[in-house]
């Protein structure tokens, strides 16, 4: 018996076990057969995950004894692999000893915290957490299938599979991407699965229930019976319409979730702004999905709603574009699937996090991370604001807007350059010398006289005229019948860094804005690729893009560029963060609903194992008036002061002259006292942050679900969320009243209480409205934080942190481990140090500090405050503080 396994798809042949004697003489007992290797011969492939065969067609692997891999093939197919080589996983393996036993037709495969049960009539899998002398279920398959299709342009068979699992009542699934639904928690949800200008897909779930899932396929996949493509959806329940209304008389009560498939005839979504639906049980109507005058409408949208069975309702559906209808009913609220359309086999990998972990969230997303790649922290000058818009026209334009910045004492770190900068040369990356005369001299000026860095915008695409598209063609390194190169071709990969190397990286550049690597309009769908067809391949374009600007940095500019890379960009993909591309949510629009889904897409997206996310802050698509309308004045200031806490901090605008000035002096003013200066006042904090998600595979922006799973409360809040272990941040979202808005915060139970940031005062659990002015953030920390804040900053790399303002939050023991480097890489060594915060005794301890780096402070001071109603609240630094006290890196207590 052969079969294609490992990284490699070397042929291994499997021997037989003595013991099995000669029944594999007989055909009819060859099943016999399986199940005496199964429980005694583990096949170790190249990334070190040990093979157990459970039947012909299905096999566990153990690739660590928290995660377990599981392939399904379709049956009576000798053609089909066992395992392929992942564009996803690639970090190798260290085997762990795991234990195989064979009972009837139930093969159990034991590691020292993970159990998985296999049977060898279905190959149905089962997988428990193990520990604390006890075994827990986590996950459970219901059944797989495989039906044939022809994998065009080929004429090749391939496979639309599907897989489900049992989905128990109260499990809440996160995860999968970024998407503009403005929801989170998405089980009994069909999402579709495929790349777009605002939504991008990271295959990766995570459950309330104990687990991660990574879907290692890679053609447009679905959700809970969505993105099977054509005019059915088998999961889903059709609705017709007449004259814009349907009847629907729900069969049981509870969460029935709608499913609006909208024409896509254009490839990148529907084109339409507008799609409503409502539903009437004849005396109250609900909103179940409302997309009002926001551009990039996506090819489906959802909504959910809560229904009472026997009821008939009215459905009233308007919208630009023809629309299909489907809901899916609480019925199928058991079921939990993944369906991709083309696929050799079934492939995915299951996180177990121990029973004994504090966050089983982070501890998934710890087991993706190191089965995928690592989350680079980036320099700090990324943590800090990044000014764009669409777009500078000339060289001297932007170094005006640049100049301007400081002379104005806004504090900003990187400046952007937008497309275009190549004039009439031709789309590409090339400087237009009529505009550009010298962009390395514009470099310099930047780093030198203003101390900012700069990115600029690069396609992966080219203009038929120029040498990019012409070079790239001769090579045959062109998607066919596109403007799109090919970067699944290790070749086009180097060649297309290479364009970049010579017209921005020899030149100082600091990063790329890599824009449309979904890529727009689907230009791989039906044609070849390097690897195989587009169709099979259609959702990792951004990873291999994003994958050929870090290769190229890290080899040729490894103590510039490379030494901790940064790129943003408009797509995603599992394992996307091993490259340090960020993703930022593409062409949005300037409206309150839109700022809402923001924040709902901010918090999935992160969830799905990826920590890096940023956005157009403002919306890309503004209004004609923006610059005088109060309105829009008012949703900008609240836009910056969410993005204040998130990982990137980026202001853009279409067509738009974004600098704050233009807003006029109380909208500019406001933005920079409450939001600017507040993220650079949060610097130490927030370096730190982002240390641990490199070092420990930490998420920074966190949904409640992290930090307080088991409050089943916050499974559907997607409007809140941690920022770090202190924070808790409810941003505004809708219009206020004379610049004071109105806000209902849920505050999860914690030991001790929660503070109010702005004046101290403690915040009772639960649900709480709050009047929240204009200059203030509805923010909170809860006790036992201690928030180390630095001084007012122009610029990340100003000045060092001291004095350090320590802001103590009582009623519950706490502590701070403060990470600080050179603010270029830790290679050249770090410190740390521990603030931990004794509670009764009313004491902060200081450990002595541990490490070194060049130009690392001797010597510092810190200025400790116990925060109190009045006292060390709000932004500006305290005037006086309860202790001062200097540090050299002794260990010191200090007594409040």
């Amino acid at each position: 018996v052969t079969g294609l396994v490992g990284a490699k798809s070397k042929a291994l042949r499997w021997r037989l076990p003595p013991d099995c004697g000669v029944a594999l003489f007989a055909m009819a007992v060859l099943e016999l057969w399986f199940l005496c290797v199964a429980a005694t011969v583990a096949t170790v492939v190249a990334d070190g995950c040990k093979q157990v065969p459970v039947t012909a067609e299905t096999s566990v692997w153990v690739c660590d004894e928290d995660i377990v891999r599981v392939t399904h093939t379709p049956r009576g197919d000798a053609s089909a692999p066992e395992a392929k080589q992942s564009l996803v996983v690639t970090q190798p393996f260290n085997p762990k000893p795991f234990q195989t036993t064979t009972t009837g037709d139930i093969v159990t495969v034991t590691t020292s915290t993970t159990r998985v049960v296999a049977n060898t009539t279905s190959g149905v899998i089962t997988v428990y957490a193990t520990g604390q002398g006890k075994d827990q279920l986590v996950l459970q398959e219901k059944a797989f299938s495989f039906e044939q299709v022809v994998d065009t342009p080929t004429t090749n068979i391939t496979y639309a599979v599907n897989q489900s699992w049992v989905s128990p009542e109260d499990e809440a699934i996160f995860g999968g991407g970024e998407f503009q639904h403005g929801l989170i928690n998405f089980k009994n949800t069909p999402i579709d699965l495929v790349q777009f200008n605002t939504e991008a897909i990271v295959p990766f779930f995570v459950s309330t229930k104990g687990y991660g899932l990574l879907w290692d396929a890679y053609s447009w996949s679905g959700l809970n019976g969505a993105g099977a493509g054509g005019d059915e959806h088998a999961e889903l329940q059709p609705l017709t319409f007449t004259n814009g209304k349907a009847f629907f008389t729900p069969k049981d009560s509870g969460v029935h979730n709608f499913y609006i498939d909208l024409d896509n005839s254009n490839g990148y979504g529907s084109g339409g702004k507008n799609v409503t639906l409502n539903i009437s049980n004849g005396s109250d109507t609900e909103v179940v999905v409302s997309w009002v005058g926001m551009n990039n409408l996506p090819d489906v949208t959802i909504g959910r709603v809560e229904l009472e069975a026997g009821v008939t309702h009215t459905l009233t559906l308007s919208s630009d574009k023809p629309a299909r209808v489907f809901v899916r009913t609480p019925a199928s609220s058991g079921t939990f699937s993944l369906h991709s359309r083309r696929a050799l086999l079934i492939d995915y990998y299951v996180v177990v996090p121990p029973l004994s972990s504090p966050s089983p969230i982070d501890a998934a997303i710890s087991g993706y991370r190191r089965a995928t790649g690592t989350a680079f922290m980036y320099e700090k000058y990324a943590y800090g604001f990044w000014q764009c818009k669409e777009h500078y026209h000339t060289q001297e334009e932007l170094l005006g807007a640049a100049k301007e910045f400081r002379n104005r004492s806004i504090p900003v770190d990187a400046i952007v350059q937008d497309w275009h900068y190549w004039g009439d040369l031709g789309w590409g990356p090339q400087w237009d010398p009529k505009i550009y005369p010298d962009p390395a001299g514009m470099v310099k000026t930047l780093h030198e006289q203003l101390n900012m860095r700069l990115m600029v915008s690069v396609w992966s695409k080219f203009d038929t005229k120029t040498s990019f598209f012409k070079n790239m063609t001769t090579n045959n390194f062109m998607i066919a019948n596109s403007n799109y190169y090919d970067p699944y071709n290790p070749a086009a990969r180097e060649l297309f860094y290479q364009f970049s190397k010579a017209a921005h990286f020899d030149i100082g550049v600091d990063a790329l804005w890599l824009d449309a690597t979904e890529p727009e309009q689907f230009p791989q769908e039906g044609q070849m690729l390097h690897v195989g067809t587009g169709d099979s391949f259609m959702n990792p374009y951004s990873l291999m893009t994003t994958t050929a600007i870090a290769d190229g940095l890290r080899r040729d500019f490894p103590q510039e560029q490379g030494l901790r890379v940064f790129s943003l960009t408009r797509s995603s993909f599992a394992g996307q963060q091993r490259v340090g591309a960020a993703l930022w949510s593409g062409d949005i629009t300037s409206t309150w609903d839109c700022l809402r889904r923001q924040i709902a897409a901010s918090l999935n997206y992160q969830l799905s194992g990826i920590p890096y996310w940023s956005e157009d802050i403002g919306g890309f698509f503004r209004p004609g008036n923006q610059y005088t309308d109060p309105g829009y004045h008012e949703l900008l200031i609240r836009w910056f002061q969410f993005g204040v806490f998130t990982p990137i901090f980026r202001v853009h605008g279409g067509g738009s002259n974004t600098e704050l000035w233009n807003y006029g002096e109380f909208t500019m003013d406001t933005i920079v006292d409450s939001s600017i200066t507040l993220r650079y006042r949060l610097l130490p904090y927030n370096y730190d942050g982002f240390a641990h998600c490199e070092a420990n595979h930490y998420t920074m922006q966190r949904a409640l679900p992290f930090d307080f799973g088991s409050d089943a409360s916050t499974h559907n809040i997607a409007d809140e969320f941690m920022w770090g272990s202190a924070f808790l941040v409810a941003p505004i979202h809708t219009a206020g009243v004379n610049n004071v808005t109105t806000r209902q915060v849920y505050l999860p139970t914690v030991p001790g209480a929660w503070y109010n940031f702005y004046t101290g005062d403690k915040v009772s659990f639960g649900k709480v409205t709050l009047q929240v002015p204009i200059s203030e953030i509805a923010l909170f920390v809860r006790s036992g934080s201690v928030v180390p804040l630095g001084p007012e900053l122009q610029y990340t790399g100003e000045k060092a942190a001291d004095p350090l303002e320590v802001r103590v939050y009582g009623g519950a023991d706490g502590s701070f481990e403060l990470y600080e480097d050179d603010g270029r890489t830790s290679a050249n060594g770090n410190t740390t140090m521990t603030f931990a915060w004794h509670d009764d005794a009313k004491q902060l301890e200081v450990s002595a500090r541990v490490g070194s780096f060049p130009g690392m402070l001797a010597q510092r001071t810190f200025r400790v405050v116990l925060v109190k109603p009045g006292h060390g609240t709000g932004v500006a630094p305290i005037a006086t503080p309860d202790k001062t006290v200097t540090y050299t890196g002794e260990k010191l207590t200090v007594q409040l």
